[in-house]
């Protein structure tokens, strides 16, 4: 059995050569597309332009030129057609033929390098072309022509042996003859086409430069356009590099509506990067402060004693650094976490209020040992902080902290659950100390970021505007009293189930 292969190799050469074309665009595709990456906004949309606007200039010239020549023809044609009626007009019959006189009244059919000449032929029985006259201007001019149907005309052009173009009419009649018989003629009236070149020559020039102009103008209000429509991208690409020199804080400029929302969600993204690297800042901070506590425990715990005065054992150090270390991890931990956006501490859980307080006065009590204050903590059985354990202890942590600071001797802590009237739960924790108290005109200031009430004290005051931070948190209260013990009395309020 003989097995053609031609159609399979015909398939396959067509398709080599479909994926030799494709292969060829794609590539072209990739060298033209990081040319265009590399041009500005303006200058891709002002290519752009230019290529539309001579396109369209170039389809424009090829229409109007059409029009143009049609337009010509119309007028040559109805020319012609004026010429042959008057051909007829002087035609006679004279012995049975037609007769037609040498010289017309058309000078051009007259001079032998006329543009102007004329055919007159007779269709005899075996429809053949009979030539029987023929004007001055036609001598030594060969040509022939289709007849058409009697009543007929045919418009077109022709191009005789001396190679010169014109414009042809043919029109056949029948022409009645004195004897009752009648013949058939075909009139032809030709007009050179040279005649014709320096009007459309002039026509062409014209148009060119007229499409010509018309597309620089347009280029040139083209760029007046883009130069305006595009100011504004331009004044917002200004106002970001003077905020990037710190001239301005955002956006602030008279912008488009288009653009307005660029702009806004362009200052929301500043203010998000802004506001999270002082957040950031503002954590690195908190736990700065946060690791004092510990570390000063585990500063002191070689000279720590026990109730007799002697030195811990070993046992009780390792207690003591094992539950530092483990503090500090869980305030890195706790830090780190809230300084992602919206890093809210999740895992809420009841936390031991009286375990929490116990671990921080523990803790404080070694810090302070030299000042011997004495903590009492009061804390009503079996309640809890429905929260993060890491905030409950910054929050007695920092106030406890500033209470052994400025207390003289005595600090005390409370922490109870009372009901409002609205029926709803609350957490009351108070932190009291016998020290100078706080004026009134600094309890606003003082929990403030870095505001400090005495300065000579240790510290970057920074332990109240944490407390602050974490009791909103909550939607809780803080509020600062005068003290039974003579100093200050801070009173949290936190709504809790």
């Amino acid at each position: 059995m003989n097995v053609d292969h031609t159609g399979s190799s015909s398939n396959l050469q067509v398709a080599t050569k479909a994926r030799h074309r494709l292969i060829f665009r794609l590539g072209l595709v990739s060298k033209v597309t990081p040319l265009l990456a590399k041009l500005s906004l303006s200058k891709r949309m002002f290519i752009s332009s230019a290529l539309v606007v001579f396109t369209f200039i170039g389809a424009s010239a090829l229409v109007l030129h059409a029009v143009f020549t049609i337009s010509l023809e119309n007028i040559v044609q109805e020319k012609l057609t004026l010429h042959t009626y008057q051909l007829i007009s002087v035609g006679d019959s004279e012995d049975g033929a037609l007769r037609l006189p040498q010289v017309l009244s058309e000078p051009r059919f007259n001079q032998t390098q006329g543009t102007l000449i004329a055919f007159v032929t007779e269709i005899n029985d075996n429809n053949q072309q009979q030539e029987i006259w023929r004007s001055i201007s036609a001598t030594d001019k060969r040509f022939s022509f289709p007849a058409p149907d009697s009543g007929q005309w045919i418009f077109g052009r022709a191009q005789g042996n001396s190679e010169t173009e014109y414009y042809t009419s043919s029109y056949t009649t029948t022409w009645s003859e004195g004897s009752g018989e009648s013949a058939k003629y075909v009139f032809t009236v030709m007009e050179d086409l040279r005649s014709y070149q320096e009007p459309l020559s002039k026509y062409r020039l014209l148009i060119a430069i007229g499409l010509f102009v018309f597309g620089l103008v347009f280029l040139l209000l083209q760029t007046i356009i883009l130069r305006l429509g595009l100011s504004p991208v331009r004044r917002i690409a200004t106002d970001v590099e003077a905020m990037n020199r710190g001239e301005n804080e955002q956006l602030s400029g008279q912008y488009p509506e288009e653009l307005k929302l660029l702009t806004t969600n362009l200052n929301r993204l500043i203010n998000n990067e802004r506001e999270q690297r002082e957040n950031y800042r503002e954590r690195m901070a908190d736990l700065s402060h946060g690791l004092k506590t510990p570390l000063s425990v585990l500063r002191g715990a070689e000279s720590d004693v026990d109730d007799v005065g002697e030195p811990v054992s070993r046992e009780v150090l390792l207690e003591t650094l094992s539950k530092q270390v483990d503090r500090m991890t869980k305030l890195v931990d706790y830090q780190l976490q809230r300084a992602v956006p919206n890093g809210i501490p999740n895992g809420f859980s009841k936390v031991d209020i009286n375990a929490a307080a116990t671990d921080v006065i523990s803790a404080l009590d070694k810090v302070y040992a030299s000042k011997s204050v004495v903590a009492e903590a009061t804390i009503e059985k079996n309640i809890v902080f429905y929260g993060d354990e890491n905030d409950l202890i910054e929050l007695i942590g920092n106030l406890l902290d500033n209470a052994y600071k400025h207390g003289e001797q005595k600090v005390r802590f409370y922490a109870s659950r009372v009901q409002s009237d609205s029926g709803r739960n609350h957490l009351i924790l108070v932190v009291e100390d016998d020290g100078m108290g706080v004026p009134l005109e600094k309890r606003a200031t003082i929990l403030q970021r870095g505001v400090r009430l005495d300065s000579t004290e240790g510290g970057q005051g920074f332990g109240l505007s944490i407390v602050t931070g974490i009791i909103n948190s909550y939607k809780g209260k803080l509020s600062i009293e005068d003290s039974a013990l003579g100093g200050a009395m801070f009173k949290i309020v936190i709504p809790t189930r």
